[in-house]
C-alpha cells in the first residue's frame, strides 16, 4: 500500500465531499493511513475575497459561512458577483478555471495523487471534462484523474467488502435531472501485488429523469422558502438561505437567521416542510436481472434518502444496497491510491468515433474507435487501424466527416494543407484518447507534406443530416460548396495610422467624453486596413486585445445602445441626431447586441405602412445602413429565418440591389444555418432575382453589379441542405444561372469601351475584377469549384 498522500474529490455543487488518507494535529507530525472526510454545502459556492490584484476565489467550508455574495444587506461584500454556485461553473458558466479551481483547494491540499468524480450523465461532455481538468491544474492538484461516479461508488463498495466476486453490479446515482443508472462488470485484473477486482464500464449510463433529481428538489425547496409572494428583491434572501439546500437534500433544517437587503435581520424555519409530496420517474427503470447487487449512491439524507430507496426498491423489485454519502469521495480516494500503487483503477470504453472512407463499393462508415474495446484508465488509446484517404492533385484542403457517439449531429472538418498537392496523395486519419480525459486527439497524417494536422472537433461544422444520408451524398464525388465567408480581424485597425487614430486610441479618448464622436468610431470600425477589421464577421476580437480595452469597447457599446434607444423613443440630443451610433453598433458584426437586429427588423417591417416615418430613415440612403447593417449583425438561426421570411415574402422584382439583395447575400454567405432555412420555392425566387440583376447590368458600366455575384455564391450554399441543388445536369435552375453568367462574360468581353478616358479605365477595372469571379462561379455550378477564397474575393471586389 502506498505511503504517499492521496486525495479523492467529489465536487458536485450539491453537497461536496473530499477524502484524504492522512491526518494532522497541531504540534504533531502528519499521519498517513487514516481516512479523513471533509464536507461543504449544501449547494456549494465559491466566493471572491479581496480587491483588485490581491483578490482570490475561496471554496469549501469557508465559502459556506462567508457573507460574500449574500445580498446588499452585507454591504460591499454582499454584491452577488462575489459568489458563484459550483453547479453553474460545472455547467460551463463563469470564468473557469480560476473560479472552479477554488473548489479543489484546501481539504486535500498536498496530495501527490488525486482522483476527481464526474457524473455518468450525457451532460458530462468532453468540454466539461476538460473544464474540470483545467480547474484542477489551476488548483495545482498533482496527477489529477477523472473517474465516473458510478465507478467510484463500485470501488467504495469493493473496498468495504460489499462485493467480492466477479460479475455485473448496478449503480444508481441521484443526479441533477433524475437517476443515472449504470451496469458495471467487476473483473479480476493483475495489480503489482496480485489480482485485484476492478470495475469495467462498457457503455454510458442511462438517464432516468424524474422529480427525485437534485434540480427539481432544489427548485421545490426554493419555492417553499420564498413563499407565495414569489421571487423578488424582498424575498431574495430566502432564496439564498442554506436551509434551501438542506430541505432539498433531506437534512435537518434548524431555524436560520438571514440578513435582508436593507440590513435588517430575518429568519426562516423549514423544519416542518417537505419536498416529497409525489416522487415518480418519467420513464421506466432498466432491468437488472443478472446483477449480483444494486447499489444506490446519493448525497441526500433523511426523508429524501428514504423516498429514493423506496422508489428504487419498487421499480426494480428488490432492496438495493444503500451506500453512505461519502461513498464517491471514498471511491475517489481508493482510485487515487490504486493509481499511486500502479494497480488498475477501472476499465472504460471510449465513445465510438467514425469517419467515411471510399472503397471499391463507394463510401462507407469507418470506426476509428472500436466500440467493443475497453481500456485501462490512465492509458492512451490509438486507433488500431487508421482510415486511409486519397486527396486529388491540385487540392489545397481536405474535408473529413466525423461522427461521435452521444453527439447530436455529425460534423465536417476542413483541413487546409500548406500547399496544393502536385499529385494524388494518400493521407491517414487516426485517434488518440484517454478514458474520461477530455477531447480525443484526431490526427490527419499527410506523408507527402512530411507533417500531420490535428483536427479540432469543436471547430468542425455541424451537419444537420444523419450519418447514412451523408454517406449516401458522398457515394460519388460531392458537388463543391462555396466556403463560408469569414471577414478576419487583426491589430491593423486598432493601431494608429499616419492619418488617423486607431481603435485603441479612440476607445481611450471617447470613453472619457460626455458626448461621443460616434462618426469617427464608426468609420474606424468599418475600415479594413490590410484586409483586417476591428472585429471579425463572427464577432471575434484579436487575441491580443486586453481586458481594459474590451471593457472600454463594451462600455461604449452600452452607451451606443442607450443613444440609439433614445433616438427610437424620440428623445433627440446632440449625440443621437443621426445614425452614427447605430453604424458603430452594426460594424461590430455578430458581437453587436441582439436587440439591434430587432430594431432594424421592426424598421423594415413598418416600411410599407401608410405615412411611414422612422428615426433611422431620415433620407433614402439610410435604408442601406438598415438593410446591410442587419445582414452584418445577425448571428442566430431564429433571427436569420425571420429576416429571410420578411424579404422573401416580397416581390423580388421590387428589390433594391443594395437593400434586399445585399442583406440576403450577407446572410447566406456568412452563416451555415441561413442556407438551411431555404426551401425550393425560396431558391427559385432568389434565382429569379439574380437573373434580373445580371440582365439589368448588361450593356452598362456594371456599377450596380456589386452584390449580384455575391448572391450567386450565397445561394449555391443551399447545397448544405440539398447537396445536388443548383448543380448543372441535375437542377434546371442551374441552367438559368449559367445562361446569365455566360451572358455577362460575353458582355464584359465584347462591349465597346467608353470613349471617355476615366469611364474606360473604370470599365476595364470591372472586367479585371469580375471575369475571374464569373469563371469560378461557373465551376461551382458544375460542382467543381476549387477556390476556397471565392466569397472573400467577391466581397473585396464589391467594396
Amino acid at each position: 500500500m502506498s505511503e504517499r498522500k492521496v486525495g479523492g474529490h467529489d465536487v458536485n455543487g450539491w453537497r461536496d465531499f473530499t477524502a484524504r488518507n492522512w491526518s494532522s494535529l497541531p504540534g504533531e507530525d502528519e499521519q498517513i493511513g487514516e481516512v479523513v472526510f471533509s464536507e461543504s454545502g449544501p449547494l456549494t459556492s465559491v466566493v471572491k475575497v479581496g480587491e483588485g490584484r490581491s483578490s482570490r476565489w475561496v471554496g469549501g467550508r469557508q465559502a459556506d459561512v462567508a457573507p460574500h455574495g449574500n445580498g446588499g444587506g452585507w454591504g460591499d461584500v454582499g454584491f452577488e458577483g462575489r459568489r458563484v454556485d459550483i453547479r453553474t461553473l460545472l455547467e460551463g458558466q463563469g470564468t473557469y478555471p480560476a473560479e472552479l479551481s477554488a473548489a479543489f483547494e484546501g481539504a486535500a491540499k498536498g496530495a501527490v495523487w488525486n482522483a476527481i468524480a464526474i457524473d455518468d450523465t450525457p451532460e458530462t461532455t468532453e468540454l466539461v471534462r476538460e473544464r474540470i481538468l483545467a480547474a484542477a491544474g489551476e488548483a495545482r492538484l498533482r496527477n489529477p484523474m477523472l473517474v465516473w461516479r458510478s465507478v467510484l461508488a463500485a470501488l467504495s463498495a469493493i473496498e468495504a467488502g460489499l462485493v467480492t466476486k466477479e460479475g455485473p453490479v448496478a449503480v444508481i446515482s441521484q443526479t441533477a435531472r433524475g437517476l443515472s443508472v449504470q451496469t458495471l462488470r467487476l473483473r479480476r485484473a493483475c495489480g503489482r501485488s496480485g489480482e485485484i477486482l476492478a470495475p469495467e464500464r462498457r457503455r454510458a449510463a442511462d438517464l432516468v429523469p424524474g422529480a427525485i433529481g437534485y434540480g427539481p428538489l432544489v427548485r421545490k425547496a426554493r419555492e417553499i422558502a420564498i413563499g407565495p409572494e414569489g421571487f423578488s428583491a424582498r424575498t431574495a434572501h430566502f432564496a439564498r438561505a442554506r436551509s434551501v439546500g438542506r430541505l432539498a437534500l433531506g437534512l435537518p433544517c434548524p431555524t436560520e437567521v438571514l440578513r435582508q437587503p436593507t440590513g435588517d435581520w430575518d429568519f426562516i424555519d423549514l423544519g416542518r416542510e417537505t419536498v416529497l409530496p409525489k416522487i415518480a420517474l418519467d420513464t421506466p427503470m432498466p432491468r437488472f436481472g443478472d446483477c449480483s447487487a444494486i447499489f444506490v449512491e446519493t448525497l441526500s439524507d433523511g426523508p429524501v434518502r428514504d423516498a429514493l430507496l423506496a422508489l428504487v426498491a419498487r421499480e426494480v423489485g428488490r432492496d438495493p444496497v444503500s451506500l453512505p454519502q461519502t461513498a464517491v469521495a471514498h471511491g475517489a480516494l481508493v482510485a487515487a491510491r490504486r493509481r499511486s500503487d500502479g494497480d488498475p483503477v477501472y476499465f472504460d470504453f471510449l465513445p465510438r468515433l467514425s469517419t467515411i472512407v471510399f472503397g471499391r463499393n463507394g463510401a462507407s462508415n469507418f470506426d476509428l474507435i472500436d466500440e467493443t474495446e475497453t481500456l485501462e484508465a490512465g492509458h492512451v488509446y490509438r486507433s488500431r487501424e487508421p482510415a486511409e484517404f486519397q486527396i486529388p492533385a491540385g487540392h489545397a484542403s481536405v474535408s473529413v466527416f466525423l461522427r461521435k457517439e452521444a453527439e447530436p449531429r455529425p460534423r465536417k472538418a476542413t483541413v487546409t494543407l500548406d500547399v496544393p498537392l502536385k499529385s494524388p496523395s494518400p493521407v491517414s486519419l487516426w485517434v488518440e484518447q484517454k478514458p474520461a480525459a477530455g477531447r480525443a486527439r484526431i490526427v490527419l497524417d499527410a506523408p507527402a507534406l512530411g507533417r500531420h494536422f490535428t483536427i479540432d472537433w469543436e471547430q468542425a461544422e455541424d451537419d444537420p443530416r444523419d450519418w447514412d444520408a451523408i454517406i449516401g451524398s458522398v457515394m460519388d464525388k460531392a458537388p463543391s460548396i462555396p466556403e463560408r465567408l469569414v471577414l478576419k480581424t487583426g491589430l491593423a485597425p486598432w493601431q494608429d495610422g499616419e492619418r488617423a487614430d486607431g481603435l485603441f486610441t479612440l476607445l481611450e479618448k471617447e470613453s472619457r467624453k460626455a458626448t461621443v464622436d460616434w462618426d469617427t468610431l464608426a468609420m474606424r470600425m468599418a475600415s479594413r486596413p490590410f484586409g483586417e477589421y476591428c472585429i471579425s464577421s463572427d464577432g471575434d476580437l484579436p487575441d491580443q486585445i486586453d481586458a481594459v480595452d474590451i471593457e472600454r469597447l463594451d462600455a461604449l457599446t452600452r452607451r451606443a445602445l442607450e443613444t440609439t434607444q433614445a433616438r427610437l423613443c424620440a428623445r433627440p440630443g446632440p449625440s443621437n441626431s443621426d445614425n452614427a451610433a447605430l453604424k458603430f453598433l452594426t460594424w461590430q458584426f455578430r458581437r453587436c447586441p441582439p436587440v439591434v437586429a430587432d430594431w432594424l427588423i421592426d424598421c423594415i417591417e413598418s416600411r410599407g405602412m401608410p405615412m411611414f416615418r422612422h428615426p433611422f430613415v431620415q433620407r433614402d440612403p439610410s435604408w442601406i445602413l438598415v438593410y446591410q447593417g442587419l445582414g452584418r449583425i445577425t448571428g442566430d438561426e431564429t433571427t436569420e429565418r425571420r429576416i429571410l421570411r420578411i424579404l422573401l415574402d416580397t416581390e423580388v422584382r421590387d428589390w433594391n440591389w443594395r437593400h434586399e439583395s445585399a442583406t440576403i447575400a450577407f446572410l447566406l454567405s456568412r452563416s451555415n444555418t441561413a442556407p438551411l432555412a431555404l426551401d425550393r420555392k425560396d431558391v427559385t425566387k432568389l434565382v429569379q432575382r439574380i437573373v434580373i440583376e445580371f440582365k439589368r447590368n448588361l450593356r452598362t458600366s456594371y456599377t450596380t453589379f456589386n452584390y449580384s455575384p455575391f448572391l450567386v455564391a450565397g445561394v449555391l450554399r443551399w447545397r448544405l441542405a440539398e447537396p445536388r441543388g443548383l448543380l448543372l445536369g441535375h437542377d434546371p435552375l442551374a441552367d438559368d444561372l449559367l445562361k446569365v453568367i455566360e451572358d455577362a462574360e460575353h458582355d464584359l468581353t465584347t462591349q465597346p469601351l467608353p470613349s471617355d478616358a476615366r469611364a474606360r479605365e473604370a470599365f476595364s477595372k470591372k472586367k479585371i475584377k469580375y471575369l475571374p469571379i464569373l469563371k469560378d462561379l461557373k465551376a461551382e455550378l458544375a460542382g467543381e469549384g476549387g477556390n476556397p477564397d471565392l466569397l472573400l474575393r467577391i466581397y473585396g471586389n464589391g467594396e
